[in-house]
């Protein structure tokens, strides 16, 4: 049997300097700027009628079939 992929690590928990340093730069705040908001909007808009869209197939689908999405019968 072949492994898609190995476990994840657990994350390690900071101490002394390093959990400081972590902690300050938390703090900082770094603004998004208008041309990066505007294309994550753009996207987020595009992904979301995609999946309507593709909500809308699969409910057509189950409609003709009594119910049952015969494109997903295997997973």
């Amino acid at each position: 049997m072949k492994t898609m992929a190995r476990p994840i690590r657990e994350t390690p928990i900071l101490y002394g300097e390093d959990a400081r340093r972590f902690l300050e730069n938390m703090k900082i705040r770094r603004p998004e700027t208008p041309e990066a908001r505007a294309q994550r909007l753009r996207d987020y808009e595009f992904m979301k009628k995609a999946y309507e869209r593709g909500m809308a197939e699969q409910r057509a689908r189950e409609e003709a079939n009594g119910g049952f999405d015969p494109w997903f019968k295997k997973v």
